[in-house]
Parts: structure tokens; C-alpha cells; sequence
């Protein structure tokens, strides 16, 4: 799809809203992790509330006779399974920006008793002065060895690179992994 309209974006809003869009991706991945969690580990209780959902299964062995018997253990899902918990361990963003417009305040004027060239004098003059907006355009830098001038503002990009890791359980949720391990049962098959 062609670009239509074309207007000069301010650098701040622009960072800004990539930064915001990885802070928005890490907190849909932090969902996803709590809806597996529910779906995954716990069930419903008739009268109200949830308990965790175990998986049960039969296994022959030898009893404390001796003798061959059937034997029933129950572990809680959760205990086998991975939660996926991705979180961003680093962006990348990359792209050339072309600035076409830079404004900042005026000179700030001498605060009155200031001695010019003190240090009081220059960090009042810092906190006059208000930063430098600058509004530009995003372009593909252009491939190695082509002048600069090839670079058509049609062709606005940006390079991302993400990598994700496996981000460890929070405390809450190993505390319940710690639980569903207890919750391991192992019982004579058809006893109580």
C-alpha cells in the first residue's frame, strides 16, 4: 500500500510510541502467562472457589509386601508442564532520521543577584531552557555503497529487532509449583 500523506513526526512522540508498543507487548505476555495458569492449573469446585487440576495415573509395582499391586498417583498439572512467561530481554530499534524542523525557547534571561559564569548561574539557565523538539522524517538508510541521495522518503522503515527469554516465575507462582509438588499423592489403586 502506497504512503499518502506524509507529515514530519516529532522525535520524542515517535521513540515514545515505539517504547510504549514494547511495554504493550511484554504486558499482553504477562496475561497470557495468568490465563495459562488459570485455564491450565486450576478447575472449578461445585460450591464455589477452584482447586488445582490434577492428573491421575494407575502404574503396577511392587507393595511393601512384596507383592505386585496397582498403584494410583495424582499430580497437579502445573507441576508438569511449563508456564510460558516470555519477557523482552532486548529491542533494537534502528532507522535513519531525517530532521526537517528543530525548535527550542529563546536564550533564558539573568535571574536577578547572579553572578554570570557561576555555577548557580548556569544551572539556573539550565532549567530555563526548554528542550529542543525536533520533527522529522523515518528512512530506510541506504543500502552500502549507494549515495545518500537514492533514499526516497516513500520508503520510510524501521528495523526492530527483538529478542525474548523465558522470564523466571515470580515468587507467587513458584510458591504454587512448591504446593503442587506436595500435592503429589501416590495411594493403592481403588483404596481411599
Amino acid at each position: 500500500m502506497p504512503v499518502r500523506r506524509i507529515e514530519a513526526l516529532e522525535l520524542g512522540e515517535f521513540l515514545g510510541s515505539l517504547m510504549t508498543s514494547v511495554v504493550q507487548a511484554q504486558d499482553q505476555a504477562a496475561r497470557a502467562s495468568v490465563a495459562f495458569v488459570d485455564e491450565i492449573g486450576f478447575e472449578p469446585l461445585p460450591g464455589g472457589g477452584e482447586r488445582l487440576r490434577t492428573v491421575s495415573v494407575r502404574y503396577r509395582k511392587r507393595d511393601e509386601n512384596g507383592d505386585i499391586a496397582d498403584f494410583e498417583v495424582e499430580v497437579p498439572l502445573l507441576a508438569m508442564v511449563n508456564v510460558p512467561m516470555l519477557m523482552v530481554k532486548e529491542a533494537r530499534l534502528k532507522f535513519s532520521y531525517d530532521v526537517v524542523v528543530s525548535a527550542s525557547s529563546s536564550a533564558p534571561t539573568q535571574p536577578p543577584g547572579s553572578v554570570p559564569g557561576t555555577v548557580g548561574d548556569r544551572l539556573s539557565k539550565l532549567r530555563e531552557l526548554q528542550p529542543a523538539k525536533l520533527k522529522g522524517f523515518i528512512q530506510r538508510p541506504p543500502p552500502s555503497g549507494a549515495p545518500a541521495s537514492s533514499t526516497e522518503r516513500g520508503s520510510m522503515a524501521i528495523d526492530i529487532d527483538i529478542q525474548l527469554e523465558q522470564a523466571l516465575a515470580p515468587v507467587g507462582l513458584e510458591r504454587l509449583f512448591d504446593l503442587a509438588e506436595l500435592g503429589i499423592t501416590e495411594r493403592p489403586a481403588g483404596g481411599p
